[in-house]
């Protein structure tokens, strides 16, 4: 009677730990979404989400990266596949750009703010970065690749970043980096006809998506051609935009990156910023609001259940 009685007790305290701990017994994992490394969007995010004492990504003392985040997260290339990702599982939690937001997934406010125009500009939506252009430093451009550039550059842009959902730069010093003279907003000045040379090459941030083709779009259309008859638009991460840029041996190749880019080898200018959300599935409707803390514990593996943030800093 008494083997019978421990094991009795025995039993009853394993299926109360579970309610003891806030977690309930069928509770499933959290599934981690996370863009590859090399990632504009990942770089933004890794490089705010923090304990206090460690980022998600950081350097050591030898000049390498250092990544933090949790090895059973998934892997996505691309920020369709991340929105799908966390669209399809009710335990998922991702991130995507801004501009990338639809009704299919929910998002989570960070330290209290939501990201907008208005908290992004503010500087109060802590996780964002800007979208940036770039063309191989000294390589001199083909006529229709630099008026292409122009255009990006002019006024013109304004109307290309209200439609993919970025916030428009209008001070020439945040278009530039820091400690660099300011790069103003200019009027483009359509030529009389499209300029000769090949086809512009794009290559870069998937979440640049959107922009990128209203721009090229809107330019085309100025030329009366079709945009898929004078650009090449490809589009596989900002490393990929960066490397096709320093490997451009033509003058034709633009690069896009949703992260900083201050290189010697790479002119660059930032277009417009853009918030990175953090996104959970619609039927998650328990959590709302993270603090940076919390998302570092999460991305990082530490809480592995959304239960466990109950009472967490």
């Amino acid at each position: 009677m008494k083997i019978k009685g421990m094991i009795a007790l025995l039993l009853a305290g394993m299926l109360l730990l579970p309610i003891l701990s806030g977690c309930r017994a069928d509770e499933k994992n959290i599934t981690v979404v996370v863009r590859e490394q090399g990632s504009g969007t990942r770089e933004a995010f890794d490089k705010v989400v923090t304990d206090g004492t460690h980022y998600l990504e950081e350097t050591d003392a030898n000049g390498k990266k250092v990544y933090n985040t949790t090895s059973t997260a998934i892997q996505q290339t691309k920020t369709g596949t991340v929105l799908s990702s966390v669209a399809s599982d009710e335990n998922a939690i991702g991130y995507i750009s801004l501009g990338s937001v639809d009704d299919s997934i929910r998002v989570v406010k960070v330290n209290g703010v939501a990201p907008s125009e208005e908290t992004v500009l503010s500087g109060e939506y802590k996780i964002q970065r800007p979208f940036v252009m770039m063309t191989r430093a000294g390589q001199t451009l083909t006529a229709r690749t630099a008026d292409f550039m122009s255009y990006l550059k002019s006024d013109a842009s304004q109307a290309h970043a209200d439609e993919a959902g970025c916030i428009f730069l209008e001070d020439g010093s945040m278009r530039a980096n820091t400690g660099r003279s300011p790069i103003p907003v200019t009027a483009f000045e359509k030529q009389e006809t499209l300029p000769e040379g090949d086809k512009i090459v794009i290559r870069g941030s998937t979440s640049m998506e959107k922009f990128i083709n209203s721009a090229a779009k809107g330019y085309a259309d100025l030329y009366g051609v079709a945009a898929e008859d004078i650009f090449d638009i490809q589009l596989e991460g900002s490393s990929v935009g960066r490397k096709a840029v320093e490997d451009d041996a033509k003058g034709n190749v633009i690069g896009l990156s949703s992260a900083a880019v201050d290189q010697d080898n790479i002119d660059s200018f930032n277009v417009c910023l853009d918030a990175v959300a953090v996104i959970v599935n619609k039927q998650n409707t328990e959590v709302t609001d993270l603090t940076l803390a919390q998302l570092y514990d999460i991305f990082s593996g530490k809480i592995t259940k959304f239960s466990e943030l109950n009472g967490a800093e």
